[in-house]
């Protein structure tokens, strides 16, 4: 396994968007609609992470995991993949060579954080069987 950086890979980026496609609106937390492919390049673009990676396994890429500078962390497979291990896997290995940034009072926690939709119990249960545990709720105003 390997995490290869999704910035100038557009192969990458075309998995990033099936990966969107793919996603349940349960999961939808930062978007109310779908964006064209324009939209998803554009905002790729616009280096929102500060790491991001798809996720390659024997030359086949199966999800992706990114970080922002608040040290929230993602983690999407590719529906065919899931239930085979390789989020855990790529997480572990995102794990061993990156490390939350220092935390900042009132700006950021020290600690890796996952930022998952109310409705999705099937990320809430990987990420607790990754040793994360619910720390709040966040509410919108709509």
């Amino acid at each position: 396994m390997r995490l290869v950086k999704v910035d100038g890979n557009y192969e990458a980026q075309m998995v990033l968007y099936q990966l969107l496609q793919e996603r349940p609106r349960k999961s939808w937390i930062s978007h109310e609609r779908m964006p064209s492919f324009e939209e998803h390049l554009r905002f790729i673009n616009s280096h929102p992470f500060w790491y991001w990676y798809v996720i390659n396994v024997d030359g086949s890429y199966v999800g992706s995991i990114e970080a922002t500078d608040r040290n929230e962390i993602g983690v999407t497979i590719l529906s065919r993949f899931v239930r085979v291990g390789y989020g855990r896997m790529a997480l572990r290995l995102f794990f061993e060579t990156h490390h939350p940034l220092p935390a900042i009072p009132a700006r950021r926690n020290g600690h890796w954080l996952a930022n998952i939709a109310v409705g999705n119990e099937d990320s809430k249960a990987f990420f607790r069987t990754m040793g994360f545990s619910p720390l709040q709720e966040t509410w919108v105003l709509s």
